[in-house]
């Protein structure tokens, strides 16, 4: 059987998909619920359309068939992209940063204030990922202005944002700091060893309490869709190295072994991460590779068509480590951030992105999202602020990572919205092109 993350629907896969069995067809199809029957039918579909790719590489627009359109209530397939840190996980397992630290760090990002004659004052003692008037800046960047020469630097940045609430200048903060952990905390004592070992679904505080790895608001999601029989992928997106652990954890949990979701989903999982690259400012890479084998490279893909189909088609939850070293020598320019493509013709597939770093009208934002316009099909083009603005919500949503962990339903809530709201804009033509 092919690597999960493409399970077959690349070029490279065609040979392989073509000797799977009626069994693995069923067992990994594109649906949660297929019957063998109705398995073999849309890896068939998908094999026809992977195979209308030109030679070169370069595809023609998206096929479409008028059967399978939005008629009748029919929805489209989700194709999910998530931040790790700070959106669908407090704390990562490969930094040196306990979950407490990470927290406090977080909330440095979300409160509001202003430097007044040499000192920094509040403007509000309430966290809110918008500022709650002109002329604000967060208190992490009032830090960063100040300690941040080079990049190196940024470790002295992470020791002063890390005990953030402990100080005089965050004791107005410590409530919810306070709040927020005892909401993470793990609740089922038998349950749960460490992400590296035997039940990858906490993590160690400093404190020896353990917490919650990836944020229950996210198997509220998959379950949820799963239970709606809605087509589904994950996607995650990250700059670090903690993807490998987070699928693997992922891949434990849903199996029935999380004590507060104990319905097991059938979701293929590929464990191990692929990457997206940016070379240079024309080219962006995307590689995937076999199941367990960092190193066997398995699908090249250089054409943005090519990327967006082959993202629109995956299965389950995959996992890619985006190109920091491109954001980074660009300033952390949103046009060099992670690429998020969108096809407004494309009548089968909602691509969005939860990213807590995402800010519409700030340069230093992370998502670059990408469109396809009716006259170029083959490569997509950069959008501006004002048009990322009013993708705000529909296509890309900046996580609220106090919101997630207080609400199980954020994510739902948010997918239910951006569903709306994409809808509603096709159906007006009003997508900024």
């Amino acid at each position: 059987m092919s690597c999960a993350m493409c399970q077959g629907q690349c070029r490279g896969h065609l040979e392989v998909i073509g000797g799977c069995s009626d069994a693995e067809i069923a067992k990994e199809g594109r649906h949660w619920n297929l019957t063998q029957h109705e398995g073999r039918q849309h890896f068939e579909r998908d094999l026809a359309t992977t195979r209308q790719l030109s030679p070169e590489g370069s595809p023609d627009s998206v096929p479409r068939s008028p059967s399978l359109a939005l008629a009748g209530g029919r929805k489209r397939k989700l194709v999910l992209h998530f931040d790790l840190r700070n959106t669908l996980l407090v704390a990562d397992s490969i930094t040196n940063v306990s979950v407490e630290q990470a927290l406090n760090s977080f909330l440095t990002g979300a409160t509001w204030g202003q430097e007044v004659e040499g000192r920094w004052e509040w403007y509000s003692d309430q966290p809110s990922l918008k500022p709650p008037a002109p002329g604000l800046l967060t208190y992490y960047k009032y830090l960063e202005r100040h300690l941040v020469r080079t990049p190196s630097d940024r470790t002295a940045l992470r020791l002063a944002t890390g005990d953030f609430t402990l100080t005089p200048l965050g004791a107005p903060f410590r409530s919810h700091f306070l709040r927020h952990l005892q909401r993470l905390q793990w609740q089922h004592p038998q349950w749960g060893t460490g992400v590296d070992q035997q039940h990858p679904l906490t993590m160690s505080g400093s404190d020896g309490r353990r917490y919650h790895y990836i944020l229950e608001a996210v198997y509220r999601l998959l379950h949820h869709l799963y239970d709606t029989n809605r087509q589904v992928a994950l996607v995650i997106r990250t700059y670090g190295l903690d993807a490998a652990n987070v699928l693997a954890s992922l891949q434990h949990g849903l199996k029935g072994n999380h004590p507060g979701f104990p319905k097991p989903i059938p979701l293929p999982i590929c464990r191990t991460p692929g990457v997206i690259q940016r070379p240079k400012s024309d080219a962006i890479i995307l590689k995937a590779f076999r199941q367990d084998s960092p190193t066997d490279l398995q699908v090249y893909l250089t054409h943005e068509r090519d990327i967006y189909r082959y993202l629109s088609n995956s299965q389950g939850v995959v996992g890619y480590m985006d190109d920091f070293r491109y954001w980074q020598a660009h300033n952390y320019n949103h046009h060099a951030g992670k690429p998020l493509w969108i096809d407004t013709s494309d009548l089968h597939h909602h691509h969005m992105f939860f990213d807590d770093n995402f800010r519409a009208l700030d340069e230093d934002s992370i998502v670059d999202v990408r469109v396809f316009s009716q006259e170029e099909t083959t490569h997509a083009y950069s959008l501006g602020k004002q048009q990322l603005s009013r993708l705000e919500d529909v296509c890309v949503v900046q996580a609220d990572l106090l919101h997630s962990i207080d609400d199980k339903d954020y994510f739902l809530r948010k997918v239910e919205l951006c569903e709306h709201n994409y809808s509603r804009m096709l159906k007006m033509n009003a997508f900024p092109m």
